[in-house]
């Protein structure tokens, strides 16, 4: 690992749901054996901006239930509040995952990302000029190692967006490509088409989506179809703005499937109420070693 890579990742403690309550994993990340693992990823929408328009009270529940029915091994979540955290960390199937949080909140404020796992993981962060911040979470699979970085890249709101977004993927693919094993990075890419093709394609990734379903759009962020998208969208566009990259070491990982989820109005807002402004995305892979 390269010298201005230990510099810029800093270690971040993991909590685990013990009788007491949600306290730190002071354990070494044991490893573990799969054959298959799927992962999740949903950028939440944080209630920051246009708050009386977008029924968090509503869409809080509505997103936990989500996340409950995925069932994913890793679940990579953006925009997450301590609100939508502390809904969580009551939550008893949670209690199965480790988390890279705990009640403090304090990397989410006020909004951030958030990653949980079955499977235990150490963890580290990068935080970006600004709010934005990169999780990377690694764990043991198979006599492997897989790392997962969580990302939430600079939207088209702000100034020199595509330059921030370049840049911001490019420090984190640098950073796993020093790391052994294999990796995923998922999360809201901001991404209009294929504008990041050459950092990704270069680094040996594949956009799951594009490699299982490359005829079908695979619209995350649909102001033509979900009423929060048209609220927040700045051109009225569909786009598939979250996306799931992976990088398999000597292809241990194949990708079988990837879906959306999160598709529906919440109940009793008039199909007007949405879990989000984004869809999820669910992957399963499945290990050839």
């Amino acid at each position: 690992m390269s010298k201005q890579a230990k510099q810029i990742f800093t270690p971040l403690p993991v909590y685990k749901y013990t009788i007491p309550g949600w306290q730190p994993y002071t354990q070494k990340a044991a490893a573990v054996n799969v054959e298959t693992l799927t992962i999740a990823s949903f950028n939440v929408l944080c209630d920051l901006y246009e708050k009386d328009k977008i029924a968090t009270e509503k869409r809080l529940p509505a997103i936990v239930e989500e996340l409950s029915q995925c069932k994913a091994d890793i679940i990579a979540i953006q925009e997450a509040t301590p609100n939508l955290l502390e809904l969580l960390l009551s939550q008893p199937w949670v209690r199965n995952y480790y988390i890279s949080e705990s009640s403090t909140a304090a990397t989410v404020r006020p909004y951030g990302n958030l990653l949980l796992s079955r499977l235990p993981f150490t963890l580290v962060e990068h935080q970006f000029l600004g709010r934005k911040r990169v999780l990377v979470g690694s764990c043991e699979i198979n006599g492997q190692l897989l790392h997962i970085a969580v990302v939430h890249l600079t939207s088209d709101r702000s100034q020199n967006a595509l330059e921030k977004r370049q840049h911001q993927l490019t420090t984190i693919v640098a950073y796993l490509q020093n790391l052994p094993g294999s990796s995923l990075i998922a999360g809201d890419f901001n991404t209009r088409g294929n504008e990041q093709e050459d950092i990704i394609t270069n680094a040996g990734y594949i956009d799951i989506w594009q490699k299982l379903n490359p005829h079908t759009p695979g619209y995350t962020f649909d102001p033509q179809r979900n009423a929060l998208a048209a609220l927040m969208s700045l051109q009225g566009i569909p786009v598939r703005l979250d996306r799931i990259l992976l990088r398999s070491q000597n292809h241990d990982w194949q990708p079988q499937s990837i879906d959306l989820f999160a598709c529906e109005p919440v109940a009793d807002t008039a199909e007007k109420i949405y879990p989000s402004d984004h869809f999820g995305l669910y992957a399963v892979l499945k290990t050839t070693r």
